[in-house]
């Protein structure tokens, strides 16, 4: 196993103007930091300005995940974590945890070394499918308070676990110390209270849009509580769709994640 050390290294877009909040992007799946970067500065909004010329003053974070053996493509590819089936994500769900450990643990200290630098209200937590997935769980780990979460379409590992315990006070907490073995996890829930918003198309044929209600629907139940915006586009496959699902992303960043800043 590799250790949660082993991640290569850090894809950095610095901001054009005085740094005042960060976003952290996760790719895909056979993606990396990199090329998650420029797939998702290529885009721009009806404005027609990318995002980085909307939020200049925006550091954007891209991590790549380690190569990871694929039980399914039967050989090592880049990935958070592995996985069974996409179609019934909770098959053989402990595939995921030495993945999903390390990834979360990789990700926690990139917020922690951020938060020295920002406040982590105008930190924002990103990802896209696999890295939705991941993101997830590194937010409701987190012991920070952070001023947003986006998810692009996802879904959530262990969800039916997550539900059952977040019926109880500290019940996140245990799940990431026990299940996942990540000590010093959040047992405040704190960011149960940070904005997110979910985007999901309903001809993706990678990630069913299904599994990103059920995303939607464990983060709203009441004993999660979140406030979220689900946004549902007809098109745009796996991605965000063109100028209205950047749209979305812009008004999401501006209103809501970073409204105090």
């Amino acid at each position: 196993m590799a250790p949660p050390s082993d991640f290569p290294a850090l894809h950095i877009v610095q901001p054009t103007k005085p740094h005042h909040c960060t976003i952290i992007a996760l790719h895909g799946r056979g993606s990396n930091g990199p090329e998650f970067a420029e797939e998702l500065f290529e885009d721009k909004t009806s404005s027609n300005l990318t995002l980085t010329e909307h939020f200049p003053h925006c550091k954007w974070i891209f991590p790549s995940s380690q190569k990871r053996y694929s039980t399914v493509f039967q050989g090592e590819m880049d990935e958070w974590f592995d996985i069974y089936s996409l179609t019934n994500p909770s098959t053989q769900e402990e595939l995921q945890v030495e993945g999903l450990r390390d990834s979360i643990k990789h990700i926690l200290e990139i917020i922690d070394r951020e938060a020295e630098v920002v406040l982590p209200s105008n930190i924002v937590l990103l990802g896209i499918s696999q890295g939705c997935a991941t993101a997830i769980h590194a937010l409701l780990a987190c012991q920070h308070l952070l001023g947003g979460f986006i998810g692009i379409a996802g879904w959530m590992p262990y969800r039916q676990q997550i539900l059952d315990l977040a019926r109880y006070g500290n019940g996140l907490g245990k799940f990431y110390e026990q299940t996942l073995g990540l000590t010093g996890a959040s047992t405040a829930q704190s960011n149960l209270t940070t904005p997110a918003l979910l985007s999901h198309c309903t001809d993706d044929d990678v990630v069913d849009i299904q599994l990103g209600h059920h995303l939607r629907d464990a983060l709203t139940t009441p004993d999660l509580g979140m406030d979220v915006i689900f946004k549902e586009f007809a098109k745009g496959g796996h991605w965000i769709p063109g100028s209205d699902g950047f749209d979305t992303l812009v008004d999401f960043l501006r209103n809501r994640a970073f409204r105090n800043r």
